[in-house]
């Protein structure tokens, strides 16, 4: 009778690459996680840890820093103004926010003050609600997320969020943006 040997890696190596394999899950895990939720605290951790070792990472989208967000929604502007800027400059709401916060860090007047504008069709007693939402820092995809889990329209959608929010409650999808410091919670 014949016999075969295998060589066996010892424990160490297996245990070692199992090690490696695991952390590379983990790490790719929170860079999913960071990415999907960037303006939470865990993606700004995330996205601190990736700057201290060099990587260039930005929470906000493209042409859209941190300090035009906050300059712009700390100025008391509405989701309702930024829907009329938008028009007026005939650009997306990213680029309106980007150029209305960087106009206001920059000194300079918008066309109008923070708050003029309201929700058409929208009830006046839904515009706490929907501010509360907003503030919160809930964005367009967000809706869309709630909307198909509660099968609702939008503008109902946000309304009944914005109410759960004021009401202390959370909702079922966290906010994918970063909130202001407008909020009740």
């Amino acid at each position: 009778m014949t016999s075969t040997t295998r060589t066996r890696p010892s424990r160490t190596i297996r245990l070692t690459a199992i090690s490696i394999a695991a952390t590379g899950i983990c790490v790719a895990g929170a860079g999913l996680a960071a990415a999907t939720n960037p303006g939470s605290s865990f993606g700004q951790a995330v996205g601190s840890a990736a700057e201290a070792v060099g990587v260039d990472w930005s929470s906000m989208p493209d042409g859209y820093s941190q300090a035009q967000y906050e300059a712009f929604w700390d100025a008391g502007y509405t989701s309702a103004d930024v829907v009329e800027l938008a028009e007026l400059w005939q650009i997306d709401d990213t680029d309106t926010k980007a150029r209305a916060g960087q106009m206001i860090l920059d000194g300079e007047q918008l066309p109008f003050a923070p708050g003029t504008h309201t929700l058409s069709g929208v009830p006046d007693e839904a515009l706490p609600a929907l501010e509360e939402f907003w503030a919160a820092g809930y964005t367009v995809e967000d809706v869309q997320a709630l909307s198909d889990l509660w099968n609702t329209d939008p503008v109902e959608t946000k309304t009944l969020a914005g109410q759960v929010l004021l009401d202390g409650e959370t909702l079922p999808v966290e906010p994918s943006g970063t909130p202001t410091a407008t909020t009740s919670n």
